[in-house]
């Protein structure tokens, strides 16, 4: 397993970042210079607005655009109910800013497009970043070519008004490069010292990242976060395809499709109740879902398939384990533990591997507290054993009759 190389804790150069700490636990990442290729957004062609300060509550929906880096499209300025929807969000900083605290926020239906950043060595900004929230409900949106979605601390109780829900949205190539492409990063979901909280979801959401057009970490990760004993954060039915380095096929790179992280160093300050099941990982370099901290953390009946390959037939570079405890702080048993790894299903190629066949490393259980009913795929893993996946969401998804990202609008009744 790649280790993560993490240097202190520092503020970004940017004027929007600029005071705000962005903590990975207590540490900031430190990551690799990208090559070219950053991706650029597909902006439907509307009439857009100038960006919008929200100071009241209420239901806001329209078409904005910032071309600022410095300069949210949406910041939100009130503690009042705030609902987002059928927006459409342009622009090559923050996309919403809540961070004032305590904000109650409702996101629906609306598309989210990062653009280049306007300065150099200035990264796109996230879909969404929230400080210290109250209520989060975020359902049915579509974001692309930017850094996802950002919770720091929290401040709502746990209760079914005052938690996190974030389900059926659509991402596509998530990137948080700079026009002079340095260095930068992106997660679809980065919860940061959110503990503690109870009735937490992510769930029934659809990511793609494509190689060569996006430069996502960890797609999802909970660092020194979680729910609580009687109801544990759930992360869950989630299809997640690709996780590369730029370009790549380069060997360096410390992503994941899901991970729990942070340096707590106390049972109740990291990474611990948490849920993770019937979520699909696909062509996730590194690995496919990673626990390098935390503890009492189940995950179940998930599918993990990567191949090694990209479709033009070119090996990916940094392969190393589909599902693993790794405890990467080298905490002790009180605060790294009590982890079951049952039921999943994984095909993850390393060409340096031999588990369970040759060019594998499907599992790497040794840290692991409950293992059971796990299932290698046979070998022979090609590209269309990954593309098999995306049958199977899309099945899925048919069955429990359910749509990721915006609906579709009503046809008008015939008369």
């Amino acid at each position: 397993m790649l280790k993560k190389v993490f240097i202190q804790p520092q503020f970004f150069a940017s004027s929007q970042y600029a005071g705000r700490l962005y903590k990975w636990g207590s540490w900031l990442l430190l990551l690799l210079v990208l090559t070219a290729g950053c991706a650029q957004a597909q902006a439907p062609d509307a009439t857009y607005s100038e960006p919008l300060v929200i100071s009241k509550g209420g239901t806001y929906t329209g078409n904005f655009r910032s071309t600022n880096s410095s300069t949210p499209v949406i910041t939100i300025k009130t503690t009042e109910p705030v609902i987002l929807q059928n927006c459409t969000l342009v622009g090559p900083g923050d996309l919403i800013l809540a961070n004032n605290g305590r904000v109650d926020l409702t996101v629906r239906e609306c598309r989210g497009y990062g653009t280049t950043p306007t300065a150099d060595n200035t990264p796109r900004g996230p879909f969404l970043y929230m400080l210290q929230g109250k209520n989060l409900v975020l359902e049915h949106n579509y974001l692309e070519t930017n850094r996802g979605i950002v919770l720091d601390r929290w401040a709502g109780d746990g209760s079914a008004g005052q938690t996190v829900k974030i389900r059926y949205n659509q991402a596509l190539n998530l990137i948080g490069t700079s026009r002079n492409n340095t260095q930068g990063f992106s997660n679809f979901v980065l919860l940061n010292t959110i503990l503690n909280l109870a009735n937490m979801e992510v769930a029934w959401n659809q990511v793609i990242n494509e190689p060569n057009k996006s430069r996502v970490e960890d797609n999802i990760n909970l660092s020194n976060s979680g729910g609580t004993p009687a109801s544990p954060a759930r992360v869950h039915d989630n299809y997640v395809q690709g996780a590369y380095p730029l370009p790549a096929t380069s060997t360096g790179f410390s992503g994941t499709g899901f991970t729990t992280d942070g340096d707590g160093t106390t049972p109740s300050t990291v990474s611990a109740f948490i849920e993770v099941d019937h979520n699909q990982f696909v062509s996730t370099c590194n690995a496919g879902i990673n626990m390098a901290a935390g503890h009492d953390i189940n995950v179940h009946d998930n599918r993990v398939v990567t191949s090694g390959f990209l479709s033009s037939g070119e090996r990916l570079g940094l392969l190393s384990c589909g599902i693993t405890p790794f405890n990467y702080y080298n905490s002790p048993a009180s605060t790294f533990g009590n982890i079951r790894v049952a039921d999943n299903t994984v095909g993850y190629a390393n060409f340096s591997g031999s588990n369970p066949h040759p060019n594998r490393n499907d599992y790497n259980l040794a840290l692991a507290t409950t293992v059971s009913g796990n299932v290698s795929l046979p070998p022979g893993l090609t590209v269309q054993t990954e593309q098999n996946e995306w049958t199977l969401w899309q099945q899925k998804l048919r069955q429990k009759g359910l749509v990721v990202g915006p609906l579709p609008i009503p046809k008008p009744a015939s008369k």
